[in-house]
């Protein structure tokens, strides 16, 4: 529990007359049924970021040089994934607080097979008119793309900061914020009551517990270090301690309510989870800072800060409103010769029938880890409290760090005939009924037949045969 944590912002004008207009003209069973429909669009909307978000991060190569031989190059590289996978463990964040008040309405999320059908992708409901993208067009298509100033553009799409007036909508919208507004109207409404979000208890949500605003992937150096000096300094070596230059980029006290990740059992606990998304993502769109406690960028913010340090970055004649100012030119700037140094060559919006015949089995089995990862986050629902934290443990840090994390940084080094590295596709392969995803799952590891891959992958195989099966919760 944070000692400082963010209130829940007073309605604007347009969200009164939005909440105005529920009352009078919705029933109480429209009004809980958009709110049903429009919080299963919005645990899509933040399913849709996290593949576009994973894929950049993973094009990074963070691990060039380090300790006190890092350059700038490196520097900026541990900087920018730390910022990149911050951001998606927050959009985690996000579509599990949307899918915890859904839960308490009584309806199961739905992840599995849920992420966008094709790259570039529209996010759910957004208006496809804007706002522009890098070549200054208005069409919101993001793609799966390495890291680069093009890509960090479709990222500024997607956080594109709110207005200080705008108007609630749920379908093509310009902001996520202005999608949120309107969940938050529903839940304000006089028609919502606090045993609405009841109908499953609290106990049967995800947890608190099993939320970790940081971790090994999210932090970051700040400057050279020595990597055998210890925080207290007893290691000769002319440079700081590692733990002295780390930079944790998500702070623990950007959230409202008692904690980052809630359970729901009231509108003002589904008020406190909309404020907790709404402060830590694209934020407000006249201050950088993305909670009340000042201390955290919002995701609009912390792209505009990588961006700010490369060579092409145009400050002064930023494309999108200036609103918040954006940053001047970060130094050192990092060149396109030095991004060439520590970014991996994956190509555009890959498929797996797209890639030679040797590395569809490859790409299949990572599609295979990514979909069973959303099924087991859909069990956690189905597993009682007290067994909870352990399920999370072995199934989503296992699937998530020891699997699909370390397959992925494993099979990047390989470069087919085209001079692309393999990438991850992202697609929602079919693993059949949930009952049947986890056997289907171990299918898809005795398809790997290159020898050179199966070297290289096996440590993994071992690991994906000792995830949880799913199946005997959907029984």
């Amino acid at each position: 529990m944070s000692s400082s944590t963010d209130p829940i912002s007073p309605l604007t004008w347009e969200e009164h007359l939005k909440t105005l207009f529920d009352d009078l003209f919705l029933t109480r069973e429209q009004a809980l049924q958009e709110l049903k429909e429009n919080l299963q669009t919005a645990v899509q909307i933040e399913l849709a970021t996290i593949p576009i978000y994973l894929y950049t991060y993973y094009s990074i190569n963070r691990i060039h040089t380090r300790g006190e031989n890092v350059d700038n190059p490196s520097l900026y590289a541990n900087k920018a994934a730390g910022i990149m996978m911050s951001i998606a463990v927050e959009e985690m964040l996000h579509m599990s607080l949307s899918a915890n008040i859904l839960y308490s309405l009584g309806v199961e999320p739905q992840l599995y097979k849920r992420s966008p059908n094709s790259y570039p992708t529209p996010l759910p409901s957004h208006n496809p008119k804007g706002p522009p993208g890098p070549d200054r067009q208005t069409k919101v298509l993001v793609p799966l793309s390495k890291f680069s100033y093009e890509q960090l553009w479709h990222c500024l799409q997607i956080e594109y900061p709110e207005p200080k007036i705008a108007w609630p909508k749920d379908r093509n919208w310009n902001t996520i914020g202005q999608f949120y507004s309107y969940i938050r109207c529903l839940i304000e409404c006089h028609h919502l009551k606090d045993e609405d979000f009841q109908v499953n208890g609290a106990e049967t949500q995800i947890q608190s517990y099993n939320y970790s605003p940081n971790s090994i992937d999210t932090i970051y150096p700040a400057q050279k270090f020595d990597p055998w000096k210890t925080p207290e300094g007893s290691h000769p070596g002319g440079y700081p301690s590692a733990a002295a230059v780390a930079q944790y980029p998500n702070k623990p006290d950007s959230h409202a309510g008692h904690a980052e990740l809630i359970t729901i059992s009231s509108k003002r606990e589904a008020l406190e989870a909309i404020a907790t998304i709404c402060d830590q993502g694209e934020g407000y769109a006249h201050r950088e800072i993305d909670d009340p406690s000042q201390s955290e960028y919002s995701h609009y913010y912390k792209f505009l800060g990588l961006q700010a340090q490369l060579e092409r970055y145009e400050h002064h004649i930023e494309k999108l409103p200036n609103l918040p100012k954006p940053p001047a030119p970060i130094t050192p700037t990092i060149t396109d010769t030095d991004l060439e140094e520590i970014i991996y060559n994956f190509p555009d919006n890959p498929t797996t029938a797209g890639y030679p015949q040797d590395y569809q089995a490859l790409s299949n089995l990572c599609n295979g880890v990514y979909q069973y990862m959303l099924i087991l986050t859909e069990t956690i629902y189905k597993v009682p409290n007290p067994e909870q934290k352990l399920f999370f443990n072995e199934a989503m840090h296992r699937s998530m760090l020891w699997v699909l994390n370390r397959l992925i940084k494993h099979t990047r080094t390989f470069v087919m005939d085209n001079g692309y590295n393999f990438a991850p596709t992202f697609e929602n392969i079919d693993l059949g009924s949930r009952q049947d995803a986890y056997t289907n799952l171990l299918a898809l590891t005795e398809k790997i037949t290159e020898e050179s891959q199966l070297k290289v992958v096996k440590e993994m195989i071992e690991t994906i045969k000792t995830l949880p099966d799913a199946g005997p919760y959907w029984k």
